[in-house]
This record gives structure tokens, C-alpha cells and sequence, in this order.
């Protein structure tokens, strides 16, 4: 079990099980905010500890907010994972020091194309593989035969095996060879000079009796974090000064890409985490590049995530979801609406390569007022110019030093449907 000696960021509410995984339990507001159940409520309101609250600093959120936007975890993040993800990065800043930390994520997963598989077989038997020399010498006798004169064909060697090849090896002795030396006995072995007065009956009985032993070899309660540490699974270090506790995949990527600790629930250290690309539905072709939102390949909005990991040989593997609800059809029962026209138009994302209206001001929203006007009053002029007739007045769409892009002053507010009646 991970006992962090400093700081415990608990993205998830599991001091609520374990009090004995940090000194010191920290996490924000928002997490505890989103507890809705009753019994957990009691369960926080009588903690034998002190819960702290602490907020991260804003350049803390922003880094952890670039480095999650070049792992490709960002989509999966919400504000309250970015908040606790900053928490821990300024904790461990502040009590270790960010010389150890890293400012760009690794590439564990590199896409690559090769002519023939490392491991693809030479020797067959019963078949012929030549080599890229022996087809390329294969065509040129082909060319050469074809620009021989047609009377060839009349000869007595017409039809004869003009090319031979040596046979390929037999590997069934190879295959023998290999069967002896790796030959597994089924029954139990028995010396073959026994001890005088001891005959094979009783040699078998107390073979059978050693192998009732105590127990020896089998995986209890008590030794199986001990088993656990020796498969690589997990470990348990004791100088751990910054820990982050969460069960999210997305936090977790984050979190050892930055070379920060992360613990399980059950207290101990995580090691590795999944590794993710993107995968096309509709061509199958894949792309590391998790930006993305297009395909590549095909230009088509059918990119879904996909987990990997590398094998031994260095070959890709993709684990899929058997869940039916990763491909959602959400927009694909009814047709798309009719494209809109004009300087405002509100058209639906189709396309790498597709253009926007830029949702410019009108022409009088952008005149200033002009303050050598002889009508014009210092402070509060009721001759202002003030356009509140014109398309982007009504769309409420702002000069850019302000913020461009369309908005209501109250989001909560109904917006009134003009429908044009006949």
C-alpha cells in the first residue's frame, strides 16, 4: 500500500473508504459538489480527518490544458478534471520542484508500414516464395522468350520444364528434432533403480503424497499484492511525496505523461496507462495525430477513439469496444437541413476545407462616434450611434475586440421564433 508522506489530491471520493493513504487529502470544491447521494453526504459531514480545499492557479490550469490537447485527452476532460489535474502539478511544484516533470508528451504509438511481416515464413513446404532478384531474373527470361522468333514454338523442347529449381528443404525432421527436445511427460517421474523393497506401487504412492503439499504456490489474500508487484502489475514505492487518486483513463494518460503519481483505489501505484488513436469507421484507416477531427484519408467525420498497445514484435493491436453505443447514429435518421445563405448563415460543420461566414458588424455598428460633432454631449449622448436594426444587431454578434461570434446576454432566456405566416 502507497502512503503518500505530503499531499493527496482525491479526484474521486474514495477517503471516504481509505483514510490511510495520505497525510495531507486535498481536492476542490466541484468534486464535492457533485455528490448527490444522501448516505455519501453523511459519510463526508463525519470525516475523521480534515478535508482540504484548495483552488489551482490559473497558469497551472492552462498548462495542464495544453499538455492534455497534445496527448489527445482533452475531449475526454471536463473543467473539474482540469482543475484537479492543475491541483496536483502545483502540489507537486511546490513541494518537489517541475525539474523532473516533462514539457512534452511521448509518442508510444508510431505508425508504420512494412512490405513483409518480420516474422513472415521463407520456407514452406509445398510452396514457392522467390525473391524480389529471382522474379526480377524471371521477367527478363519472360521478355527475352517473347522476342524470340514464333518458330521456337515448333521445336521438339516446346513444352518441356525449362527451369529448374532446387527443392526446398524438408523441415519435418527439423520438427521432429524439436518435439523430442521439448517432450512433456504426463505422468509423474519415477527413478529407474528403485531402493531394494520398494516396488513401482509404492514409489507412485509417495509421489502422489508429495504432491498434496501445504499450499505452497497458490494465490491467497495475503500474498497477492506481493504476486502482483512481482508480474509488474503494480507497485509500491515509499517515498512519494504527490499523489493524484482517480479512475479516469483520460487523467490517469495525463498524470504519467507528465510524470506525476497516480494511485489506484486499492492504494497502489499505477505504472502505465492506455494509449489511444484515432481509427476511421468508414475507411478503417487509423492516424496518431489525436487533433484530428476529420479523417485524413477519406475527409469523412467518422474518427472514433480506439485503445492500442504494441506487441513483443513491435506490431499494433487495437482493442475495441463490444459496447454498440461507441458508433452513435445521433444525426444520421433525417436528412440534413437546407444551407442557408447570406452574411449570417448558421450551417452545420461538414468538411476540413469548409468555409465560414466571418460574421462581421454592419457598416454602422463599425463608425464611431464622432466627438467634434456640434451635437455632441460628453458622457451620456443621446445621439449616439447605436445600430439595433440591422441583422448582426439582432443575432447579437459583437465587435471582435470584445469577442466575436454569436451570444445572448442571458443564455436562459427564450429567444422568440419568427415564423412567416401565409
Amino acid at each position: 500500500l502507497t502512503t503518500v508522506e505530503q499531499f493527496l489530491v482525491a479526484e474521486i471520493l474514495v477517503f471516504l473508504v481509505h483514510q490511510d493513504f495520505g497525510r495531507n487529502v486535498y481536492t476542490i470544491k466541484e468534486v464535492v459538489s457533485e455528490i448527490r447521494d444522501k448516505e455519501t453526504r453523511r459519510r463526508l459531514a463525519v470525516l475523521p480527518y480534515e478535508l482540504h480545499f484548495k483552488q489551482p492557479f490559473p497558469e497551472y490550469v492552462k498548462l495542464v490544458t495544453e499538455f492534455s490537447k497534445k496527448t489527445g485527452d482533452y475531449p475526454s476532460l471536463s473543467a473539474t478534471d482540469l482543475q484537479v489535474l492543475a491541483l496536483t502539478y502545483q502540489l507537486e511544484a511546490e513541494t518537489v520542484g517541475v525539474a523532473h516533470l516533462k514539457t512534452e508528451p511521448e509518442k508510444k504509438v508510431q505508425l508504420s508500414s512494412t512490405i513483409r511481416h518480420p516474422e513472415a515464413p521463407v520456407n514452406i513446404a509445398g510452396f514457392h516464395l522467390p525473391s524480389k532478384s529471382q522474379r526480377l531474373e524471371a521477367d527478363a527470361c519472360v521478355s527475352t522468350s517473347a522476342s524470340r522468333p514464333r518458330a521456337a514454338e515448333d521445336s521438339p523442347e516446346f513444352g518441356a520444364f525449362l527451369y529448374w529449381r532446387n527443392p526446398l528443404p524438408s523441415i519435418e525432421e527439423d520438427l521432429q528434432e524439436l518435439l523430442k527436445a521439448h517432450t512433456v511427460s504426463l505422468s509423474p517421474e519415477v527413478p529407474a533403480t528403485l531402493p531394494p523393497g520398494m516396488d513401482q506401487e509404492s514409489a507412485g504412492e509417495e509421489g502422489s503424497d508429495g504432491d498434496s503439499d501445504d499450499g505452497e504456490g497458490w494465490i491467497t489474500p495475503d500474498n497477492i499484492k506481493r504476486i502482483q508487484q512481482g508480474m509488474g502489475h503494480c507497485d509500491a514505492p515509499a517515498n512519494v511525496q504527490v499523489g493524484c487518486v482517480t479512475t479516469d483513463f483520460a487523467m490517469q494518460n495525463v498524470l504519467l505523461q507528465l510524470g506525476l503519481h497516480v494511485l489506484a483505489t486499492n492504494g497502489m501505484l499505477i505504472q502505465q496507462a492506455r494509449s489511444y488513436i484515432l481509427r476511421c469507421h468508414g475507411c478503417f484507416k487509423t492516424t496518431s495525430d489525436m487533433t484530428r477531427v476529420f479523417c485524413p484519408h477519406c475527409g469523412n467525420k467518422t474518427l472514433k477513439k480506439v485503445a492500442v498497445s504494441l506487441g513483443a514484435d513491435g506490431t499494433l493491436h487495437m482493442h475495441f469496444s463490444r459496447n454498440p453505443k461507441v458508433l452513435n447514429t445521433r444525426g444520421l435518421r433525417y436528412s440534413l437541413p437546407t444551407p442557408q445563405g447570406g452574411k449570417h448563415a448558421s450551417n452545420p460543420h461538414l468538411s476540413e476545407d469548409q468555409h465560414f461566414p466571418q460574421q462581421r458588424l454592419s457598416r454602422k455598428a463599425r463608425q464611431k462616434t464622432n466627438v467634434f460633432d456640434p451635437d455632441y454631449i460628453a458622457g451620456v449622448s443621446p445621439f449616439a450611434e447605436n445600430d439595433i436594426y440591422s441583422r448582426a444587431a439582432h443575432l447579437q454578434i459583437r465587435d471582435a475586440a470584445l469577442g466575436a461570434g454569436r451570444r445572448r446576454m442571458n443564455p436562459n432566456a427564450a429567444t422568440k421564433k419568427f415564423v412567416k405566416k401565409r
